[in-house]
């Protein structure tokens, strides 16, 4: 009990208005996710995924950082999939937010007008065994899921209906698009469903009525020309209808679903909404916000991190010594810790307003490259000195240093190197700081013969080669040595 205090305790400590909105928001996330999980035709999909996701939970909640790792690479790759795999879903949820807030609809369509008309129609046609398709457009646009059509914008009436549906018309194996009491278009082609369940043995106008209501939010009712049976499809699903009032009863509770003024409807009746759903999403939320976010119980780490040094202006170099590393104390959760990859923490120095001279350098937590979840507590040095200085480019000559003496009978006749100059980087300062660059000692002890051989060039301080190797070739040239007179 005591320990719940105290957890309670730091909890209210710890939490800002910042977590009540980020709760919030995920539950808003989730809530939409259940909702289109529902009505998405790709369940067997979204249940791997979900399955995945536990599994990835549970490996950071216990703490098994091989496991943690690989999903972290597998969702990077999942998030290109499910792009693909979804895309029409995506689309769909995108244009949904579009038409948020849009209430012109709403207070123009609040009831279907000319709806006993319609009916009446509809339940002749099913009488006669003419076969219908009928769409009722919803919020969404219908327009990229309809091919081909005949714009016709007339008032829904029961000889338009008849005309248009009658086996001898050209446009009446098409679909009819209604909106608001107007018949916008007739001898449409709808896409049609792979759902081979919800079809059955229906055919080609079930399909296709299927598959309007699998892409869209509209009210589809078909008629069967075989049977004269009247079916609706809706969010995906189509249910065969008993009556003229069953339909009547369902395309008004369409109409109220998709265009009640949010006004009148009031936050209670939008709370009792889904309310289970709702309350669910919360749960979720919070549990995700507890696992991967509360910091209730933290603890500190100290890392040595690297120094890099970037942005240093082209002509300009560093004195040494050059400060390499840092301890950076961190604190976090255990379970941050546990994913973190040392390797992957770096202070960053931006040099691109240096200037010439000695000068201090605050390291700062914004220049610590680190996870999110952890925070900088203390940088060892927070203070560092670098000197640096404009450089400028020259052509020394290259001096070759020898050691020892040939051997007796034979003089040294000529030294050459190839090349003779190079070009370097110098310090600009007067007087320069080099006005030659030479080889390391060759010993002409052992040197019997004319010798072709390699040398490594010395460099003095504050120089610096430019894209040249730092070796040179030598050529030494001997011959007798001139007789002595006695």
């Amino acid at each position: 009990m005591h320990s719940l205090y105290s957890f309670l305790q730091e909890l209210s400590r710890n939490f800002r208005i910042a977590d009540l909105f980020d709760i919030l928001i995920i539950s808003l996330c989730v809530y939409s996710a259940i909702i289109w999980f529902r009505r998405t035709t790709s369940r067997s999909v979204v249940i791997g995924i979900l399955l995945l996701t536990l599994v990835y939970f549970l490996a950071r909640t216990f703490g098994l950082y091989l496991t943690s790792l690989l999903f972290q690479t597998f969702f990077a790759v999942l998030l290109v999939a499910l792009v693909v795999v979804f895309q029409e879903e995506i689309r769909r949820a995108f244009e949904r937010i579009a038409i948020w807030g849009t209430f012109r609809d709403r207070r123009r369509f609040a009831t279907l007008p000319g709806i006993d008309t319609l009916l009446e129609g509809v339940s002749t046609m099913a009488s006669n065994r003419i076969g219908a398709l009928i769409v009722i457009k919803g919020r969404e646009p219908l327009d990229r899921h309809v091919e081909g059509g005949i714009p016709l914008y007339g008032r829904v009436s029961k000889p338009l209906l008849y005309s248009i549906f009658d086996p001898h018309s050209p446009g009446h194996d098409g679909a009819v698009l209604i909106e608001g009491d107007r018949i916008s278009k007739f001898g449409a082609h709808l896409p049609l469903s792979k759902n081979s369940f919800e079809i059955g043995m229906l055919g080609t106008r079930h399909a296709a009525g299927l598959g309007m209501s699998e892409c869209s939010d509209a009210f589809v009712i078909i008629i069967s020309e075989e049977r004269g049976a009247i079916s609706l499809a809706e969010n995906g699903r189509m249910k065969p209808v008993q009556s003229v009032s069953e339909l009547k009863s369902r395309l008004e509770q369409f109409y109220a679903d998709r265009f009640r003024p949010e006004v009148a409807a009031g936050w209670l009746v939008a709370f009792r909404q889904n309310a289970r759903i709702k309350v669910l999403s919360l749960v979720l939320a919070s549990a995700a916000w507890f696992l991967m976010a509360h910091q209730a119980e933290t603890i500190q780490r100290t890392f040595a991190v690297p120094i890099e040094q970037r942005n240093l202006p082209p002509g300009w170099d560093l004195e040494d010594p050059k400060p390499a590393m840092a301890k950076v104390t961190l604190t976090g959760s255990s379970r941050a810790f546990d994913l973190l990859n040392p390797s992957s923490l770096i202070i960053s120095l931006d040099l691109s307003r240096i200037r010439e001279g000695g000068q201090q350098v605050v390291l700062t937590e914004e220049s610590m490259r680190r996870p999110s979840n952890l925070q900088v507590y203390r940088i060892e040095p927070s203070i560092i000195t670098l000197t640096a200085y404009p450089m400028m480019a020259a052509s020394l000559p290259v001096e070759v240093r020898t050691q020892g003496s040939l051997p007796p009978g034979i003089e040294l006749v000529r030294v050459k190197v190839i090349p003779e100059a190079v070009r370097v980087q110098l310090r600009k300062r007067e007087p320069p700081a080099a006005e030659s660059v030479s080889t390391e000692a060759i010993d002409l002890s052992e040197i019997t013969q004319n010798t072709l051989l390699r040398a490594q060039l010395i460099l003095p301080q504050d120089v610096r080669l430019m894209e040249q190797s730092p070796e040179v070739r030598v050529t030494l040239e001997v011959g007798p040595a001139a007789p002595t007179e006695s």
